[in-house]
């Protein structure tokens, strides 16, 4: 797997005009301190970024473009201090599928138990992730993201499983709607510039076929799933929920569902920010996550 903003192609550097050449250089330096690593599971490439920090061991879960660079700023934050693993998600079909991957990951990395902490649609896996491997996973942050609705799923089933008939441009295009109503109207600082740049790049070259139909089938399984706040009982970690008011992604009945599955989870609920927090207000998302986790020990 390769980093994004090779600009030696000419269609890739058009997409990175209007980003600042200093956040460019900065994002380019980032690549060459993180290099790709893979192993291969089940017949799949699994590509990932991993960190030598001298910390706890931290599991970061990619959002629903499934590739790690978008996040690349609290990948650099993150890998100072922890030893940091952060999967990309090649183009299996359940969300049992991708935590068994990632596990796998984690195995090959000589790693027994881990924080793991998921924004987004990396809150969808990381959520599937504390049931299916609670040994592993020693606390739970989760930020901007949602909870499963099975009750509401039934209409979007249906329109998902004809998804397979459809041509390639049709489920970039759904996708990427779907997604931009999560994106910040105002995208002129140099960060938003770059993450707007790397969001094309992935879905116009990137995203194959295969994957986008994986990226809907994993979603759908998320939301059909019916949880209660009693499979966590015999877990004992710790879980932080970050989100902010004005996301769309988690509006109040969405954070009502969370106080019912995690009833004792500290909470962090930023007042402006949207969907994209992690970037419009980095210092303050990186820090509330940097004093959960140091008061794990």
């Amino acid at each position: 797997m390769k980093h994004l903003a090779d600009l030696t192609n000419p269609k890739i550097a058009k997409l990175y005009a209007a980003v600042p050449g200093e956040e460019v250089n900065k994002f380019r330096a980032f690549c060459d301190a993180y290099p790709y690593r893979s192993i291969r599971y089940r017949g799949s490439e699994w590509p990932y970024l991993a960190s030598s920090g001298a910390g706890a061991p931290l599991l970061m879960l990619s959002g629903a473009l499934t590739h790690p660079d978008i996040g690349w700023n609290s990948i650099s934050h993150f890998g100072e201090e922890y030893r940091l693993v952060v999967p990309a998600y090649p183009a299996v079909r359940t969300m049992d599928e991708l935590c068994d991957g990632i596990s796998a990951i984690l195995q090959h990395e000589g790693i027994g138990r881990a924080h793991v902490m998921g924004g987004s649609y990396g809150g969808f896996v990381g959520q599937v992730f504390v049931r299916r491997f609670p040994a592993v996973t020693r606390s739970l942050i989760l930020s901007h993201t949602s909870v499963p609705d099975p009750a509401g799923i039934q209409s979007t089933r249906r329109m998902l499983k004809a998804l397979s008939l459809f041509p390639t441009g049709v489920l970039r295009a759904l996708l990427g709607r779907m997604l931009g109503k999560l994106m910040p109207a105002n995208a002129s600082s140099p960060a938003m510039r770059l993450m707007f740049a790397q969001f094309r790049e992935i879905m116009d070259f990137h995203l194959a076929r295969r994957d986008f139909l994986g990226i809907f089938d994993r979603t759908l399984d998320f939301y059909g799933r019916a949880w209660t706040a009693e499979d966590l009982a015999g877990w004992g970690g710790k879980i932080l929920l970050v989100m902010a008011a004005d996301d769309p992604a988690s509006p109040e009945r969405v954070r009502a569902g969370f106080r019912i599955l995690y009833p004792p989870a500290e909470w962090k609920l930023f007042r402006g920010g949207g969907h994209t927090t992690s970037v419009t207000n980095q210092a303050e998302y990186q820090g509330v996550m940097d004093d959960f986790l140091r008061a794990q020990g």
